[in-house]
């Protein structure tokens, strides 16, 4: 409290125009505090609104292709067993001695050996029509080629009854 009493009484020896000069730069850095935290901030969000609005709607439209997309994969019959089973055989000949299916139980693995990228795409792309998809996938890029070559294992989880014997 005696700051205060000490505050005034010196207010008070100040010449009228003293009293003025520190009222207005009071009131100076009152309205730059007052536009730094409330209304510069404001205004950025305001400017930098349309363009993120615009980056929302492209990326609802992914999400709403990858959606229907999606829903078309589930509206898709699943092969058969025996059908998902014969699918991948016949893929993996495709891709000719470069490739090795194995069976066990309900999982295939593909062991790949140096295969061209856009061979294991091509690989790959059919089989996502299947309602296959590798539960894991180990692949190495080998060679030093400028097409690169790839090796390592795909796992791919079969329904059930697709190992059955005929």
């Amino acid at each position: 409290m005696a700051w205060q009493q000490t505050l005034k009484a010196r207010w008070a020896a100040l010449a009228p125009r003293e009293q003025r000069s520190l009222t207005l730069a009071a009131a100076v850095l009152g309205l730059a505090l007052v536009w730094s935290v409330l209304l510069a901030p404001a205004l950025r969000t305001l400017k930098s609104a349309d363009a993120q609005n615009a980056l929302l709607g492209k990326e609802l439209e992914r999400m709403q292709a990858l959606q229907t997309r999606a829903k078309t994969l589930q509206a898709k019959p699943a092969l058969a067993a025996k059908e998902t089973l014969q699918t991948l055989q016949t893929a993996a000949t495709a891709l000719g001695k470069n490739a090795v299916l194995q069976v066990v139980g309900e999982q295939a693995t593909l062991t790949l050996k140096q295969v061209s990228a856009p061979g294991l795409a091509q690989w790959l792309t059919p089989q996502a029509g299947t309602g296959l998809s590798p539960l894991e996938a180990h692949l190495q890029r080998a060679g030093s080629n400028t097409e690169p070559l790839w090796s390592g294992t795909l796992v791919f989880r079969l329904p059930a009854g697709a190992n059955a014997a005929p």
